[in-house]
């Protein structure tokens, strides 16, 4: 699990669709997904619910993201 993925999930955590969070870090929308699909494979559970184009947290995502978010505000103040 790399930083920069973890700054992925958060932002299309805050954003709730992957174009608007790809156009926040500068990264490519089939990239951004499969840099997520990775996260959840990696961690075993789905993070988002996909509706209607939209990306909604599910449980399991809801969990992992202030541990996410602690991870990188820690990563920044190192």
């Amino acid at each position: 699990m790399e930083l920069r993925t973890l700054t992925y999930f958060v932002s299309i955590a805050e954003h709730g669709t992957v174009s608007a969070a790809a156009d926040e870090v500068h990264v490519t929308q089939p990239a951004l997904s499969r840099q997520i699909r990775q996260l959840e494979r990696e961690l075993g559970v789905d993070l988002f619910r996909r509706e209607r184009g939209r990306l909604r947290l599910s449980a399991a995502g809801r969990q992992f993201l202030p541990q996410a978010r602690d991870v990188l505000m820690s990563a920044e103040s190192a």
